[in-house]
């Protein structure tokens, strides 16, 4: 009995010969087309999936099973787009802080590429809250592409510099946030 399966994703992985036994599995669970191994460096590998056929029922288990055994090895986060028999879903690998970080960051590019969609009479529908959400998104999205400067950085920031700005929208998105919990 079959499944149409689908699968596409990556994830980082530590090399080990465990992992090229879990590579060996993959390859012969989907085929080798589907299993793009990037070596990164000596230690480390770039996996990718991209899979879209028939298969069997045994597939999206063994599947499953295939992303346990591989946890240990996840440095990072990575996440496959699983569908099967018309259930769609995501699988993050990683730790659990990490895969939390992953979800996270999806779906704040979900809200950020939707809430811009939305007419001018559902954001008002919104109201205030719509507003706040899309500048909180928009602050955290800006804070989450520049990394953090040092104290001395931030001590010497004048108006204009990187660590200026990045104090500035740090400083907006904690006032945004307290906008957003006090009472009305």
């Amino acid at each position: 009995m079959g499944c149409d399966y689908k699968i596409y994703g990556s994830v980082t992985l530590r090399r080990s010969e465990e992992v090229d036994v879990l590579l060996e599995a993959l390859r012969e669970r989907l085929d080798d087309g589907a299993v793009e191994v990037e070596e990164l460096n000596e230690n480390t590998i770039d996996l990718r999936l991209n899979f879209d056929d028939s298969t069997t029922i045994h597939t999206p288990p063994a599947m499953a099973e295939l992303f346990e055994q591989m946890q240990p090895f996840v440095i990072g986060a990575g996440s496959f787009e699983i569908e099967t028999s018309g259930e769609r879903w995501t699988e993050y690998l990683g730790t659990r802080e990490e895969a939390a970080k992953a979800r996270s960051t999806s779906a704040l590019h979900l809200i950020q590429e939707h809430i811009d969609l939305l007419t001018a009479e559902d954001r008002a529908k919104l109201g205030v809250t719509g507003e706040v959400l899309a500048l909180r998104n928009a602050l955290g999205a800006l804070l989450g592409n520049i990394l953090r400067p040092t104290a001395a950085e931030l001590k010497d920031a004048q108006p204009g510099c990187l660590a200026y700005n990045w104090k500035r929208a740090q400083d907006l998105l904690k006032g945004v946030l307290t906008t957003e919990k006090s009472p009305r």
